[in-house]
């Protein structure tokens, strides 16, 4: 299905994800994600971007707003707002959960080639009431606890940027920067645990158990 506007988007695992339709998933441990803003990790070839939602298996409102040029940034009524850019050559990205292929295609302004970078400011709300539910499937004219906009137009390629971030579902999952991110980890691995002790150099310590005692059951009757 191709939209513009507003379309539900289907989420398994906590995400749905953007991609060119010949992208490959990055190869990337879920640990690494927390390099990233908690809202949407993209890989290295920006062909690919996986949005991290509250809920779990389910239903998101997403409206999909494409626009000639860059549209005035307002972060009022959403807990976090992070902008990317992603490589789109063809004529849009897919959206959606890729394991189940229940993906809506949006459409791209221009003609097809004529835009490479494209640049994605993605908004969300409700990521924690969600993720206190769980998984949310909804019906038609059902509203879903968590909504996103997703900002997207023509632009060079530039780093992240990182707008707002309040809410505790993308607290847990992201470090100030990826710097800081790799500092955490290379101090983590030069304070690594020294292996154990081999067996028969360690001392014996007195060992102490507790008799417990349980009276009969009260016989029937």
């Amino acid at each position: 299905m191709t939209v513009q506007g507003p379309a539900r988007v289907r989420v398994s695992h906590h995400q749905y994800v953007l991609l060119d339709t010949d992208a490959q998933e990055p190869d990337q441990d879920i640990d690494d994600w927390l390099a990233g803003s908690g809202l949407v990790y993209v890989n290295a070839e920006a062909t690919y971007a996986t949005v991290l939602t509250g809920t779990s298996y389910g239903d998101v409102d997403v409206v999909f707003d494409v626009t000639v040029g860059e549209p005035p940034l307002s972060c009022e009524g959403w807990d976090e707002v992070v902008e990317v850019s992603l490589y789109f050559p063809s004529e849009g990205p897919l959206v959606g959960d890729p394991l189940s292929e229940d993906l809506v295609e949006v459409p791209l302004l221009g003609e097809e080639g004529e835009y490479q970078w494209w640049r994605f400011r993605i908004h969300a709300r409700g990521r924690d009431a969600a993720s206190a539910v769980g998984d949310i499937y909804a019906g038609e004219g059902d509203t879903v606890l968590e909504q996103h906009l997703v900002q997207i137009w023509a632009a060079p390629q530039a780093p992240e940027s990182r707008h707002r971030l309040t809410d505790e579902a993308g607290r847990r999952r992201r470090t100030a920067s990826p710097e800081e991110y790799a500092a955490a980890k290379a101090a983590e691995a030069a304070h690594a645990v020294t292996p154990p002790t081999p067996a028969e150099e360690m001392p014996i310590a007195p060992m102490h158990a507790e008799l417990h005692t349980r009276a009969p059951d009260n016989p029937a009757g």
